[in-house]
């Protein structure tokens, strides 16, 4: 009986493998046609450009070392990046990229090098990516929000070999350090970093520094080391996501069908590049050869100087960004008639802030869905989020997806499960051997950690968190459904609402409040936010508790960290079921 089953399982496996190889390649296939016949393919330049095209995908694959060098031969005086140091063409960036590359190389580091880099939004990541290609090492992206203990932890975990991090972080290492080599990001004087290591080079001071082509030789064919980002982490060592180099712009080609992507274009970033998100869209903004305005810090009334000054024509976004830059631009009543498309993703985007979205820039909001380990799984075009915004519109050509049961059976159209999917930039698996029994897969398809449905249309819509749903008075409450209604309040700025523990009720709804400066605002109470989620839903998703902040303890892609929160009197915890 149990070898039946075994031969079973073996022999489903094996299909399931074979449908995600059909259809990843043919979503490969289709993908490099589309690229072929799209604007991130120069037409201009002839036999030299296909040549340049063929000899760097040839050394380079779909690497960002191919994109800064094919972007500096088909634009060269193009600005790449706008930041807080100033501007940079693409050709000044292959450059600084290629000089960075043969100082990295001079000093040892290549093949099999483990690279982390805890760095803000600036051009510094994107030559750290490239100098990644070009030298064919492995990079961690870590995330600028971990603690000392973790950032220390991941350093020793992670056997990391070289630690490039922004002045600021300097002093989450100890003293003493010497678990591996360091190098300053952006600093505020870049020839004279504030560390007592008289060692530690600013990456400026590497490029300057660096020997010439003949002096220092780069790999012809170096090899495509993987990405790690790590997730995360609420304690102990966040994990480590592998994701492999694209091995074609499948994805790419996918998003910029569905989002009016075009040629040498100027991006508004503020996704964090060390999140998926944002990783991924300086890949699709360099195959474009787009102009990307970068901050450290967001701003929204520096979002808006930047929007009135450059005239960009994308904005690419998280809810909790746009919100406040939406808030401004309302009150500046701001010319935003050179934004072609808004593009968000990262938290939930409530139907509220669409309406007041495309109020305010027009019908041009588009969302995404993904997660770190599966990265861009579904996208809302324009249409769909203005006619069907509670949806996360339809999976990428890549992406097989499926709303599985607790027991791994299909659920029929509209019937709530599991989110599973899985496609071609999906992770490879955690870096950590502890990590990898975390991942849930079924069907060859990986638990994404959410619950949702699939409507009628083929559309994937998300009611929240797995961990999120509590059992109120014996009915099912979701979290998202109140922020939902919530969010349409007048008065109400920011917010967040949970499920917490009580030894009465066992599981009761909070919400945390950040009152807006206005009339509305400032007459807002607990019983009027309690009143307001009655008229909108049933009794059992009435909030019992009402905590009113100052602001929402979020991480740097905009999500609220929970358990920074103040818990409610007579609570203990968040309530899961």
């Amino acid at each position: 009986m149990l070898s039946k089953v075994l031969k079973k399982k073996r022999l489903q496996d094996a299909y399931y493998n074979l449908e995600g190889l059909a259809v990843e390649g043919y979503a490969i296939l289709t993908g490099l046609w589309g690229v072929l016949n799209s604007g991130m393919v120069v037409r201009t330049g002839g036999l030299r450009m296909k040549k340049e095209l063929v000899v760097t995908v040839l050394r380079y694959g779909f690497t960002a070392a191919r994109q800064v060098r094919y972007a500096a031969e088909a634009a060269p005086n193009k600005v790449a990046i706008i930041d807080d140091l100033g501007q940079v063409t693409y050709k000044e960036m292959r450059d600084d990229v290629m000089a960075l590359s043969r100082a990295l190389c001079q000093q040892g580091y290549g093949k099999g090098s483990n690279i982390a880099v805890m760095l803000r939004n600036s051009r510094v990541p994107i030559y750290m990516l490239g100098a990644k290609g070009f030298i064919g090492a492995n990079i961690f992206l870590f995330n600028v929000a971990a603690s000392s203990s973790q950032l220390v932890k991941s350093i020793e975990e992670y056997e990391i070999d070289l630690l490039v991090l922004d002045e600021e972080f300097v002093g989450l290492l100890p003293s003493d350090f010497n678990g591996c080599n360091v190098v300053i990001g952006h600093a505020d004087d870049l020839s004279n970093p504030r560390t007592s290591h008289r060692d530690w080079l600013t990456f400026q001071q590497l490029i300057e520094r660096a020997p010439g082509s003949r002096e220092q030789k780069l790999p012809i064919r170096p090899k495509e080391g993987p990405i790690t980002i790590m997730s995360s982490g609420t304690s102990g060592t966040p994990k480590g996501v592998v994701h492999r180099e694209p091995i074609a712009p499948t994805p790419v080609a996918d998003i910029a069908k569905r989002i009016p992507w075009r040629s040498e274009i100027i991006i508004q970033q503020s996704a964090s590049i060390f999140h998926s998100w944002g990783w991924a869209n300086i890949n699709i903004a360099m195959a474009h050869r787009a102009t990307v305005i970068l901050r450290r810090h967001f701003n929204p009334e520096q979002a808006m100087d930047d929007l009135a000054e450059f005239r960009p024509e994308g904005i690419v976004t998280s809810p909790i960004f746009i919100k406040e830059q939406l808030r401004v631009a309302l009150d500046r009543d701001s010319d935003v008639s050179s934004v072609k498309f808004v593009v968000s993703s990262g938290n939930a985007l409530h139907a509220d802030l669409a309406s007041s979205l495309i109020a305010k820039f027009g019908p041009i909001v588009s969302n995404l869905y993904g997660s770190t380990e599966n990265s861009v799984c579904t996208i809302a075009t324009a249409e769909d989020v203005a006619t069907r915004p509670e949806t996360v519109g339809k999976p990428l050509r890549c992406v097989r997806m499926r709303v599985l049961d607790d027991h791994g059976r299909v659920l029929p159209p509209n019937v709530p499960g599991k989110i599973h999917c899985r496609g071609a930039m999906s992770m490879r698996g955690y870096a950590l051997d502890r990590d990898r029994e975390k991942m849930v897969v079924r069907r060859g398809l990986m638990e994404i950690g959410d619950r949702g449905f699939i409507d009628d249309r083929g559309n994937l819509v998300v009611l929240g968190r797995i961990d999120d749903m509590i059992i109120v008075g014996g009915e099912n409450v979701y979290p998202r459904s109140v922020e939902e209604a919530l969010h349409s309040m007048p008065g109400i700025r920011d917010l967040f609402v949970q499920g917490v523990e009580d030894e009465e009720t066992f599981a009761r709804l909070a919400v945390w409040v950040v009152k807006d400066d206005t009339e509305a605002g400032r007459e807002l109470t607990k019983e009027s936010v309690q009143q307001w989620v009655r008229d909108e839903l049933a009794e059992h998703s009435v909030p019992r508790d009402v905590i009113f902040m100052e602001s929402l303890p979020r991480n740097p892609t905009g999500k609220v960290m929970p358990r920074k929160l103040p818990m409610p009197e007579g609570t203990r915890k968040s309530a899961t079921v």
